[in-house]
Formats: structure tokens, C-alpha cells, sequence
């Protein structure tokens, strides 16, 4: 990617580091601000304690309510008002990752790494089998009878995958699961597994056989003794799997943590710092999004302790649901849809731990947000060596409901709201994000200390200003939060399932050639069979995507470039190469 920023841009930042302006939290109290964030912080302690001692925080999971309920006794400690849990769902069934084992007994002792989706069938305890490749034919699963209730079949990679409905007739025959390869198609990280999951489950129709990943270059020597064993040349292939998926009937509540400094001035009226407190299950969700979370509830705390009072409510929101469609934000905005007019800013947390260097607004916010972040430019970045202003403000004239992270929920609604552009050293979309390696570790200290400390500035400073913050130039668009709708606003297309029924005209789908018809098979050599596949591979891979579609008889392969809103998440990223 060109990381050649416009000369706009350029002249923008020195604008805002030579101009003198008028900031909007007095100077002593900011260099207070200041002192308890950067030296006095806790940012790393809520961090510990939500990854360490609770953990992954998987929507409708039992350690999902204990986040809940932790952060808002968190709150409670801070003395904040208004502390409480926001109801806006109730779920089926629960269902709680424990420990996930894998080994191969034969012909080697091969400890596996393993992980399965979320919602997905366990075990029943550590349960031995063998290692075989997938039939052909229906008549090959009738020939083998009642063998299949002693076998894990493995199910090989992209474009040699076996007919689905074969696979699902070995599950009525009683295998003991499938063996799935963890590749997403990364050549750099080929040991990396990333995990999903797919909630619409009930009591009544919830999975019963487990799809379990491996690692992929462990897939690779499973593939490779089976190979030797087809050939007579090796034995056959055991493994051991002891997947613990535990399912409980519901309902289980599910809510969103608020809490709230209230205004001295026009309490009705409202700044917003967010962040979703809901992980995947797979590691410990630090980085998606512990670090938002916390630097949420640092940024309360710093407030707090320097005696600070806006002349707005600023309200501190943790989100649940956002990994499954910004559901508890969107929830939220739904519910109080009469009082978004109320709300000047929303500022939300994610996309991991580098430090917020930028936002992107619009020409009619530029001359408050210019009086907002002027306390932030005194500060120093936490790179030692950096160059350039510590913080931007990218100037567009309109800024709109695209991206992927509960902001997006308040631009649907008119709503000034705004993700923080980050920078780092940290590998957020390719490293971290939704993988094993999501662990406490991977947090930088200096990072989360300085973002804390530019959230609490930044919102103190919008809930002083003397009026809301402008709406000239936020596009309100329409449209659901959910994977599909998301895609469909991004490519200009109605789609169902990943069949094109309209190309809308001027859209990027329309540019790079789709027509009605057109069914979305493939990202690159990627398969997808959701919406959710392609978004993730228009976050991993480099555009012009090529995306390949069945046209009729044929597939047809359509270069597409990068939608506007595509780029709203991995922009994080690419500041940091």
C-alpha cells in the first residue's frame, strides 16, 4: 500500500501543531490529567485482571457475564454514577470453551494444536479413533458400515474439499468429527488459527459432531501419513481428541456496562468512550479487545481521580455482541434512538494496542476538534525517536456508517463517531486478531498508558465545548449491522447468501464487473461460503482482491478494488509497517 499521505494532509497536522488555539480543559488541569495517566496508571492492572483471571469472553459464555459484572464493580470503585448493566438480549443456550487436547498415538506421539469454532460440538472426553481421508461415493460410506463411529475424518484443504453432502451423511453415521486444517490462507503465518463461530444455535438444534482445527503445518504431516499409508507404506493413522465444548440451556442474559460522570452543566447531553468488551474464545482477547476495554475504563478512572467535571455527561459504554454484528450497540442505539440527537461524539477503542495517533472528521469539526486535542500535542509519543506531530486530525468533508466496530452503530444513526486511528509496532490484523496468540503479552504498556490519556483529554475536552459537535457532513446510512449488510453497503450490491441479485450503479462491485447472478465462490485461493469470509479476507489480503464468481457454467475471475469502507479497520495496521 502507498503510505504517501496527501498534501492536505501534511499541511492539516502543521496547521495543528503552529496554530495557536484555544483548548478546552484548562492547562493545569490537563498537566493533571496528564501526571495520573502517564505515572499513576492502572490501564495494564484491568488488563491482567480481564485476561489473566477472566480470560476469552465469548458473547452468551459464562465468562462474558463475569466481565460484566466485574467491569461494573470496577466502575463502582472509581465512583462513578449510574453504574449498571444494559439488557439487550437473551440467548438460547450458553456454551463455554475448557480445554482443547489433541495428539497423534500412531505411527508417531505428535502433540497437536488444535482450536474449534465457537457453538461447535466437544467430545465425550478423550475419545481415540482413527485418522481417515473422506469417501468418494455414497457407496463408500455404506461399504464401511459401522466403522465410521471409530473414525476422525480428515477434511483437506480449499478447492480439493469433499462433496458437503457426503460429510453430512458421515455425521448421521456417527464419526467421531472432522479434522479441519487452521489455514486462512497467510502464507506468512502458516501456524496461526483463527477462530469464528456462528451463534443461531438452539437447545434443541445444537451441533452434535466436532470440527476440529489443526494447526496447519501439523495438518500437512497428518495429510502426509495418510498419503503413506494409502500407499502400503506406513501404518494406520491414530489421534486422540479430548474437545471440551460445554453446552448449558438458557436463557442467558446478555448485556452491555455503563457508566457515567455525569455533566455539571447540560447532564443531558453526552459524550460516549467505548469499546466492546466481548472476545473470541480462542486465547484471552487481548488485543480484540481487552486493550479497548481498558483503556476505556483507564480513561474513567483518570477522570475521576483528577476531580474532573465536564459540562457534559461523559458515558462509558463495554459493549457485548460486537464480534456477532455490533449487536449490543446496535441494540443500544435502537433503544434509544429518540436520545441520539443528544449525543455530540462517540469515541470507540479497537483494533488492538498501538497508540492513537489520528481522527478523521469532517471540515465542519475541524476548528472545535482544534481546541480539543490541543493539550494531547504537548505530549510526547510513546516511540522513542518518533517524527511528526503525536496526533493528526484528517480532514474529509464527509465521514460515513462504513467499518466494522460498534462506532458504526451511531453513524447509522447520524451520530458524530469516530475509531481512533492507531500506529505502532504491533501486527494487530495479521498477528493477533482472533488467533491463539492474543494473549496478555502481546499488550504494549507505553502504548495503552498513552491511549488512556489521549481518550480522557479528548472526551473532556468535546464535553466542554460550548456546543455539540457539528453533523455537517455525517452521512447517515441505512442499513443492518449484521456481516451481510455490512458487505452488501461496502461492494454497492443486495445479495443472498453470496448471490448477486442487484448491482447498484457507481458501486465497487458494479466497477470491477459483477453482474446480477454472479454467486462469490472465492477471495484470491480462498474459499467462502459467508459474508463474514469475504469481509475477513478484504481485511487480509492486499486489493485489487481477486474475486473469483461462478457465472453460469463458468467462473470468472473480477478484480475489485478496496471499498471505502473496507479500509476503516486495517488502516491501523498499515500506519504501523
Amino acid at each position: 500500500m502507498n503510505t504517501l499521505r496527501p498534501l492536505s494532509a501534511f499541511l492539516t497536522s502543521a496547521l495543528l501543531t503552529l496554530a495557536p488555539v484555544a483548548a478546552q480543559v484548562a492547562p493545569d488541569l490537563a498537566e493533571r490529567i496528564k501526571h495520573e495517566g502517564l505515572q499513576n496508571s492502572k490501564v495494564m492492572d484491568y488488563l491482567r485482571d480481564l485476561t489473566a483471571n477472566i480470560g476469552h469472553r465469548l458473547t452468551g459464555s459464562d465468562n462474558f457475564t463475569r466481565a460484566c459484572e466485574w467491569a461494573a464493580e470496577e466502575f463502582e470503585k472509581m465512583g462513578l454514577s449510574n453504574v449498571h448493566l444494559h439488557h439487550w438480549a437473551d440467548w438460547p443456550v450458553v456454551w463455554n470453551r475448557e480445554q482443547w487436547i489433541g495428539r497423534v498415538l500412531s505411527p508417531v506421539n505428535l502433540e497437536l494444536q488444535v482450536a474449534t469454532e465457537a457453538w461447535t460440538a466437544g467430545t465425550a472426553g478423550r475419545v481415540p479413533g482413527r485418522l481417515v481421508l473422506p469417501p468418494k461415493t455414497a457407496e463408500e460410506i455404506d461399504a464401511f458400515g459401522e466403522g465410521w463411529k471409530q473414525c476422525y475424518v480428515l477434511v483437506p484443504r480449499v478447492g480439493t474439499r469433499p462433496n458437503p453432502n457426503l460429510l453430512r451423511t458421515l455425521e448421521t453415521k456417527g464419526v467421531l468429527g472432522f479434522v479441519r486444517s487452521g489455514w486462512d490462507g497467510d502464507a506468512k503465518f502458516p501456524t496461526r488459527l483463527r477462530v469464528f463461530g456462528n451463534q443461531n444455535v438452539t437447545w434443541e438444534r445444537r451441533p452434535t459432531v466436532p470440527q476440529i482445527k489443526v494447526r496447519s503445518d501439523q495438518f500437512d504431516e497428518l495429510v502426509a501419513m495418510l498419503e503413506e499409508h494409502q500407499r502400503g507404506e506406513g501404518p494406520e493413522v491414530t489421534v486422540e481428541f479430548d474437545i471440551r465444548n460445554r453446552w448449558r440451556k438458557g436463557p442467558i442474559a446478555l448485556h452491555n456496562v455503563i457508566a457515567e460522570i455525569p455533566g455539571s452543566e447540560k447532564p443531558d447531553e453526552v459524550v460516549v468512550v467505548c469499546g466492546h468488551l466481548d472476545s473470541w474464545h480462542q486465547a484471552q482477547g487481548t488485543t480484540d479487545n481487552g486493550t479497548g476495554t481498558t483503556s476505556t475504563m483507564e480513561a474513567a478512572r483518570i477522570l475521576a481521580a483528577v476531580g474532573a467535571r465536564p459540562k457534559r455527561t461523559i458515558r462509558f459504554m463495554l459493549w457485548g455482541g460486537e464480534e456477532q454484528g455490533l449487536l449490543g450497540s446496535n441494540a443500544y442505539v435502537t433503544k434509544h434512538r429518540t436520545q441520539m440527537d443528544k449525543v455530540s461524539a462517540v469515541f470507540n477503542h479497537d483494533t488492538g494496542t498501538n497508540w492513537a495517533h489520528s481522527l478523521t472528521i469532517t471540515e465542519a469539526m475541524e476548528p472545535a476538534m482544534r481546541q480539543v486535542i490541543e493539550p494531547v500535542l504537548s505530549m510526547q509519543a510513546p516511540d522513542p525517536g518518533f517524527e511528526g506531530p503525536v496526533f493528526e486530525l484528517r480532514v474529509q468533508k464527509q465521514i460515513s456508517g462504513g467499518g466494522g466496530s460498534d462506532h458504526a452503530s451511531f453513524l447509522r444513526a447520524g451520530v458524530p463517531a469516530f475509531p481512533w486511528g492507531l500506529r505502532g509496532r504491533s501486527n494487530y490484523f495479521q498477528y493477533t486478531w482472533h488467533t491463539q496468540w492474543d494473549t496478555f503479552d502481546v499488550a504494549i504498556p507505553e502504548y495503552q498508558r498513552h491511549t488512556s490519556t489521549v481518550i480522557a483529554l479528548v472526551a473532556l475536552g468535546v464535553a466542554n465545548l460550548p456546543e455539540l459537535l457539528p453533523r455537517e457532513g455525517v452521512v447517515r446510512s441505512g442499513g443492518g449491522t449484521d456481516a451481510k449488510s455490512i458487505l452488501e453497503g461496502m461492494l454497492g450490491v443486495e445479495l443472498e447468501e453470496l448471490t448477486v441479485k442487484t448491482v447498484r450503479a457507481d458501486g465497487v462491485a458494479q466497477k470491477a464487473g459483477f453482474r446480477n447472478g454472479d454467486q462469490i465462490v472465492a477471495m484470491g485461493e480462498v474459499e467462502v461460503a459467508r459474508a463474514r469470509d469475504v469481509l475477513v479476507q478484504m481485511r487480509e489480503q492486499q486489493p485489487p482482491f481477486l474475486v473469483k464468481v461462478r457465472r453460469g457454467d463458468a467462473l470468472v475471475v473480477l478484480p475489485m478494488d478496496r471499498p471505502a469502507a473496507a479500509a476503516s479497520r486495517p488502516a491501523a495496521r498499515r500506519d504501523g509497517e
